[in-house]
């Protein structure tokens, strides 16, 4: 929607999906950053950041390359609330977010930016096996109190499924209810469908950006891009992405058409294409 020359222009944001770049992190974002540019972004983090790349099974490690890598494609929040924050124990943990600090960007747990002239919450959990969701409204209602606007996370563990989760149905309820106008989750590695509720916007998975491991093979991806502010969300879009597998860099969909099929086909609010993306 439009708005006057004399008020605040709106929080730019894209968030993307899972990313473990391996060994080999330079250029694979380039794509990204030559798209997104003049956005801040967001991403899930998989894996912490060591000395070298690990891929061992379900542990993964990533080198501070990443970082820079990450950081020239514009992110800003290194989601890094999942089920491979502990992969090089608690200090790993612990040095990560001092790396991820160190390169410029925040390492989210919950972060606040500031973006456009507003003040833009970003909070991320991850919904394991057992999870309860008992602390989750407090807790995503404390940091509403704290921005002009909320966009809350969630890390899903699971398979890759077109259907959301029942715990990530709940989560999502909760979110909204607690004041978040931008709800986002990836973990599964699948894309899923996206929602627009009144001033609210819903991405119920994002699939993988760019992942350098043999765990996953799903080469579906989307970014999704907001203009935001106190009120709700002004603009939203999603942009099909080929994900970055094996080393490859992540690219733009060379099949958006069938992405945009496959979105509606699985219940997505009315897409409208425009060039690399369609807005919702």
């Amino acid at each position: 929607m439009p708005w006057g020359p004399s008020e605040r222009p709106p929080a730019r944001l894209w968030i993307g999906g899972d990313v473990f770049l391996g060994a080999s992190p330079e250029g694979r974002l380039a794509a990204i950053r030559d798209l997104e540019r003049g956005r801040a972004g967001a991403v899930n983090l998989e894996g912490a950041i060591g000395e070298a790349a690990v891929a061992e099974g379900d542990r993964l490690i990533q080198p501070p390359s990443v970082l820079r890598e990450l950081a020239g494609a514009g992110v800003k929040v290194a989601l890094v609330t999942n089920n491979h924050w502990f992969d090089d124990g608690v200090e790993g943990a612990f040095r990560t977010m001092d790396a991820v600090r160190a390169a410029g960007m925040k390492p989210a747990g919950a972060e606040v930016l500031k973006l456009g002239g507003w003040k833009v919450a970003v909070t991320a959990h991850s919904l394991e096996p057992g999870w309860s969701p008992c602390d989750l409204a407090y807790d995503l209602k404390a940091w509403r109190s704290r921005a002009d606007a909320l966009v809350a996370t969630f890390h899903v563990t699971g398979p890759p499924l077109y259907r959301p989760a029942p715990e990530l149905e709940e989560a999502v309820e909760i979110a909204l209810e607690a004041g978040a106008t931008v709800v986002a989750a990836e973990g599964t590695h699948a894309l899923a469908k996206v929602e627009r509720r009144g001033p609210a916007v819903i991405a119920w998975g994002l699939g993988n950006l760019a992942f350098a491991c043999d765990c996953t093979d799903e080469e579906d991806g989307l970014l999704l891009e907001v203009d935001l502010d106190g009120q709700g969300v002004r603009e939203a879009a999603v942009v099909p992405i080929e994900a970055g597998l094996k080393g490859r860099p992540a690219a733009l969909a060379p099949d958006a058409p069938d992405v945009y099929e496959l979105l509606d086909l699985i219940g997505s609010s009315p897409l409208r294409p425009e060039g690399p993306r369609a807005r919702f």
